[in-house]
């Protein structure tokens, strides 16, 4: 039988850290710091002397159309540190900051997201255009039970915008694991993906939380008809092994929707083959068979 992994979160501080005298603190959250450019400047050697991540510079000043054609008198702006706190995820801090999940990946090589620290720095790439977005003080919260794909306020709230384009950055981080061999119960890039492993991990990325199994997690999330699938969505199918009568509902088997019949799953067909991207899904007479319905557990 699989282990089923509880995660709970606690409430979500938001804070950032001190940048010098009281004052600067405010600055960090209105006002991004900057630097103005010297004679001789590149932006490597602006981040070496600042020890920043270079490519986090670069994503704070998406004005300049060209990095390697720096002037003096220019103003840059610098990244903005912030300290990792109880419950955090990548998403959640994300969204409060007006980013991407991908930018602050980006901003911060070699990070392991799902195994941030309390009280590691972060170097978030907030453009001087979107400090607008920024809560107006310095800590905030945002809680999630963690039971409930539809409960959580991380996706809840959101605008449309934002969750289409949460919807395409689950399904690349997803594609980031095609080739991954299947492994029967595993949960994590370690050991390999489950169905349901593979989903549980993906969708835990964003700070979204799901069941392990594919039979509990058929049960969060709001029901879509075929017709009203979005990239995304969860598809699910029954009696698709031998446990399948264990089960009230008959889940055996979770994929992701992709959008265009296509969906990403962890399969143990071919000898375990893992992670892959299934065509024409509802033109294939075995997921046809065995369909038994599809969840929306990111929001409208």
């Amino acid at each position: 039988m699989r282990l089923r992994s509880a995660r709970m979160f606690a409430t979500l501080t938001l804070t950032f850290a001190a940048l010098g005298p009281a004052t600067a603190l405010a600055a960090a959250v209105h006002q991004p710091a900057t630097y103005t450019i010297r004679q001789g400047d590149t932006l490597y050697r602006i981040a070496e002397a600042r020890h920043l991540p270079l490519t986090a510079l670069e994503l704070a000043n998406p004005q300049l159309s060209n990095p390697n054609q720096i002037v003096a008198g220019q103003t840059v702006t610098l990244p903005t540190t912030y300290t990792v706190q109880p419950g955090d995820t990548i998403y959640l801090i994300a969204q409060a900051h007006n980013l991407t999940v991908s930018a602050i990946l980006q901003a911060n090589p070699g990070i392991n997201p799902l195994d941030l620290m309390v009280g590691q720095t972060l170097f978030l790439p907030i453009p001087a255009a979107n400090t607008a977005a920024v809560p107006p003080t310095s800590t905030g919260t945002a809680s999630s039970s963690g039971t409930s794909a539809s409960s959580d306020p991380s996706t809840s709230s959101q605008t449309p915008a934002n969750l289409a384009q949460l919807r395409q950055e689950i399904l690349t981080y997803a594609k980031s694991f095609l080739g991954m061999p299947y492994c029967w119960g595993g949960d994590s890039p370690k050991t390999g993906f489950d169905c349901s492993g593979f989903v549980e991990y993906v969708f835990g990325h964003f700070g979204i939380q799901l069941p392990r199994e594919s039979h509990d997690q058929a049960t969060v999330g709001t029901p879509v008809s075929q017709s009203s699938l979005q990239p995304g969505d969860l598809l699910f199918f029954s009696d698709t092994d031998s446990y399948a009568s264990l089960y009230a509902n008959h889940v055996t088997h979770v994929g992701i929707y992709m959008g265009n019949g296509s969906m990403i799953e962890s399969s143990s067909a071919h000898n375990g083959e893992g992670v892959v991207i299934v065509q024409n899904v509802f033109q294939n007479p075995y997921y046809v068979a065995h369909y038994a319905g599809a969840r929306d557990v990111i929001g409208p």
